[in-house]
């Protein structure tokens, strides 16, 4: 039996891909199990080194809202809310959406 999602399950489950195939890709030796704060956190890090031609004000903005929007209570990417994966799938396509956060 199929189960329905709705457009926000798939969307979700979209960004939760990317975001999984961005760390895996710069980080393949990395152990497979759920992705944390301090996994993200390594992943930030490198984009940011790797994007020097972007606002430097621009990219804090947008690392502080991701880390504004983590919830510490469940370390867990999977289990973080659905403004968080949007504003962290934005960073890693470059797209510059956390910014607007802060408007």
């Amino acid at each position: 039996m199929a189960t329905v999602q709705t457009a926000n399950e798939l969307k979700r489950l979209e960004q939760l891909t990317e975001i999984t195939r961005a760390f895996r890709s710069r980080f393949p030796e990395a152990p497979h199990q759920r992705i944390g704060l301090n996994d993200i956190a390594k992943l930030c890090k490198s984009l940011i080194s790797s994007l020097s031609s972007r606002d430097c004000h621009d990219v804090r903005d947008e690392v502080l809202a991701i880390a504004c929007l983590w919830d510490l209570t469940r370390d867990a990417l999977e289990e973080q809310s659905d403004d968080l994966l949007d504003c962290l799938a934005a960073f890693i396509a470059d797209k510059g959406h956390g910014s607007r956060l802060w408007q």
